[in-house]
């Protein structure tokens, strides 16, 4: 049986640095480029390992989900 779902420290160590990155970048940088583009840049990649870090999907299929949801939220 193929396990979905598994705990993936390789991927939730970067996740957590990326949200440490973000909270950084919320808090204390407050000018028209970083803050808009260079925060949905990273927040996109930080997406991307969160899901990696619980769900065993390929790289591929991790990424399409992501970019996705990326596109949608963006779109809305």
């Amino acid at each position: 049986m193929n396990k979905q779902i598994a705990f993936n420290k390789a991927y939730f160590v970067p996740a957590i640095i990326l949200f440490l990155i973000e909270v950084c970048i919320a808090l204390f940088i407050k000018d028209s480029f970083i803050r808009p583009y260079g925060g949905d840049f990273l927040v996109v990649i930080f997406i991307y390992y969160l899901l990696k870090s619980f769900w065993t999907a390929s790289p591929l299929k991790a990424g399409l989900v992501v970019l996705i949801f990326s596109f949608t939220i963006e779109f809305l």
